[in-house]
């Protein structure tokens, strides 16, 4: 791809995000751009559907080099109320002697260096995508446990997801080209794994071993097809197939799993990406409004989850107390018995959030 056309296709993105910011301005509710990475190394950044929810409306986009960051920056910091950088580390480390500089990969660093308007938060895309496949095979096969999912490509998502599968009971079988990383992986995440739990994650340098008569076949590879006809054919008739790496089935093996009636899935992160997003918001406004110990002429009332000494009275918000929880014992409880004391504090504060 020559530079003329690279050129011309940035100044198009670059275009592209800006109208995908007025449509966000538009929205009366709280506006969110997420900058996100994947280890699957294109060429070119491209921008993520805009997502009208309950509570925000969100765009964003993904690239691939950190040259294009600070002209995105110049272009969101302020037009949008929160940006969510991808903190996860997945761009190689390389050097653009045209550049003159070193591309670490250290996206989040970089933003909370140059943005100075917008609140900025990071996030963890991978962890999103394992949550969510997680949600969708937990609900899709009613229960986890006495599973055997076979998961094929156990880098970073798929080694999360397996111990998220395996602490439900699954039995996990897993593979990867580079066998001593495999083996690696499953016995790293087996001593991890609760002390109670009786299923194994195994390692199978036999792709199709791995496959044999699984309820539920991953595919987690970076974008190359390799869940081949044999591999369906190994399964279970009444298996599901998940694609979570994208491409990840030749044309042969989407073609036998249809004729057999095989469902095939791409994970739907929706619900997991919009909880999450909501979840780190509200956790933004807590530290910055409910969180912290602050002093009364009378007492201590502690919230948002500060550990109060004992006596501090505990509330739901310290800058405008609605709710009395209790009064702490120092220990990280709150007391069972109370003083004459903790009660003249208390009868005290009720009466002041009740003005």
């Amino acid at each position: 791809m020559g530079p003329d056309l690279l050129k011309l296709m940035k100044k198009v993105f670059l275009k592209q995000l800006k109208e995908n910011l007025k449509v966000l301005k538009k929205n009366n509710s709280r506006t969110v751009f997420t900058i996100a990475t994947t280890s699957k190394q294109e060429t070119e950044p491209y921008l993520t559907p805009i997502r009208e929810c309950d509570f925000f409306v969100v765009c964003g986009c993904v690239i691939f080099e950190q040259s294009i960051l600070k002209e995105i920056i110049d272009i969101i910091d302020g037009e949008v109320d929160y940006i969510f950088v991808d903190s996860e580390k997945k761009i190689p480390v390389t050097i653009h002697p045209k550049l003159n500089f070193v591309e670490t990969g250290n996206l989040s660093k970089i933003c909370f260096q140059k943005i100075k308007k917008s609140r900025i938060l990071e996030y963890k895309p991978n962890d999103i995508t394992v949550n969510a496949t997680w949600s969708f095979l937990s609900q899709k096969l009613n229960f986890l446990s006495g599973k055997k999912v076979s998961i094929l490509g156990s880098g970073n998502i798929g080694s999360k997801l397996a111990l998220k599968l395996v602490e439900c009971g699954v039995s996990v079988s897993i593979h990867r080209r580079n066998a001593h990383k495999g083996y690696g992986i499953a016995q790293g995440l087996n001593f991890i794994k609760p002390e109670n739990t009786v299923s194994n994650i195994t390692f199978h340098e036999n792709i199709l071993q791995t496959s044999f008569m699984s309820d539920v076949l991953i595919g987690t590879s970076n974008g190359v097809p390799i869940i081949d006809v044999d591999i369906v054919k190994s399964i279970k008739n009444d298996a599901i197939i998940v694609d979570l790496g994208k491409n990840n089935l030749t044309q042969d093996a989407i073609q036998h799993a249809l004729d057999q009636n095989i469902e095939i899935y791409r994970t739907n992160i929706t619900s997991a990406f919009e909880g999450f997003i909501y979840e780190a918001i509200k956790t933004d406004e807590i530290l910055n409004n409910s969180y912290g110990k602050k002093d009364l002429d009378y007492c201590n009332i502690v919230g948002g989850g500060f550990h109060g000494r004992d006596g501090d009275i505990v509330v739901d918000n310290i800058s405008n107390p609605n709710i009395i929880y209790g009064v702490a014992a120092g220990d990280g409880t709150l007391k069972n018995k109370l003083s004459t004391k903790d009660k003249e504090k208390l009868s005290k504060l009720k009466k002041e959030i009740s003005k």
